[in-house]
């Protein structure tokens, strides 16, 4: 069968466009260093990339909540460690003024650095996490949730436990109110107690000159409760490490299959692309010497 002069010259310019064509679309996944840039590239694998942008996008706002949990979590770790210092050490000095060989004026010497390791403590209970929130302010995490006046120690926040979502289908409770840390020591005959309270009435009895022994329990029981919300700390830090190294894991996972599916294998392109460059320029002269035997013809 015989092909007409036009059909010819038209399929061979056919071909040299689809080859332009080509060429200048491996040029642009080198450049851009993606396969798949829009959905008439692959459609079914454009929709697969944009599912896993959206998992990777959500996985790095978890990995930021985490990454704020655990500077909080470190926060509060020190926050109570030094609580639980100044309550070791309030202890101390209350055995020791208890002690019968001492004076009216030692125990009043005494009830000096018990006042400041009181105002120690409102301090610490005063403490911001890394993002200027209050840590125990419970949801008014904006407002100083502690004040003294008269030696009376006033909570101003509430009783609120902050939750967040951690990972997919995962939510915890990430604060204590200060009102349950500092506010609600379970005392003898179930009573409740602040944590400044017992202290202020250690201090309140070494200026009057008396003995603080009978503060000795409830100051253990303070000690023991602080213990219990440090625990709890504790368990919510171990938790979110957990969570961490599991969203890490998925972002690896999720990182290695979007560049399977997206990133041009650049050694391959380039073969590639040198392949259709040579197939372009023998097909461009062929249709030359085509073009040129043609006319010549056409001439004669």
């Amino acid at each position: 069968m015989q092909i007409s002069t036009t059909t010819f010259f038209r399929q061979q310019s056919d071909n040299i466009t689809d080859l332009k064509t080509q060429t200048a679309q491996l040029e642009e996944k080198i450049a851009t260093g993606k396969q798949i840039s829009k959905p008439s590239d692959d459609p079914v694998a454009f929709s697969a990339i944009s599912l896993l942008k959206a998992r990777k996008a959500r996985l790095e706002q978890y990995e930021k909540t985490a990454q704020n949990l655990s500077q909080r979590f470190s926060s509060e770790d020190s926050v109570l460690t030094q609580v639980t210092n100044i309550l070791t050490r309030v202890n101390e000095l209350t055995i020791q003024a208890s002690n019968d060989t001492y004076s009216s004026s030692d125990r009043k010497a005494i009830a000096a650095e018990v006042t400041n390791l009181n105002s120690e403590l409102v301090s610490l209970a005063n403490t911001k996490s890394a993002d200027g929130s209050y840590l125990f302010a419970g949801y008014l995490a904006n407002q100083k949730p502690f004040s003294t006046n008269n030696e009376l120690t006033t909570y101003h926040g509430d009783t609120g436990r902050l939750s967040l979502t951690i990972a997919d289908d995962s939510e915890m409770e990430v604060s204590s109110s200060g009102h349950e840390v500092f506010m609600a020591v379970k005392t003898s005959g179930n009573a409740a107690k602040s944590v400044f309270e017992i202290v202020q009435t250690i201090t309140k009895k070494l200026n009057e000159g008396d003995s603080p022994s009978e503060s000795l329990q409830d100051l253990q029981f303070a000690a023991d409760h602080v213990n219990a919300f440090h625990a709890i700390s504790g368990a919510r830090m171990a938790r979110v490490n957990s969570t961490t190294e599991q969203l890490n894991a998925d972002m690896l996972a999720t990182k290695s299959r979007l560049s399977s599916l997206e990133d041009t294998d650049i050694e391959g392109a380039i073969t590639e692309l040198k392949q259709k460059m040579t197939s372009l320029e023998a097909a461009q002269s062929s249709f030359v010497r085509v073009s040129e035997l043609s006319l010549f013809n056409y001439l004669k």
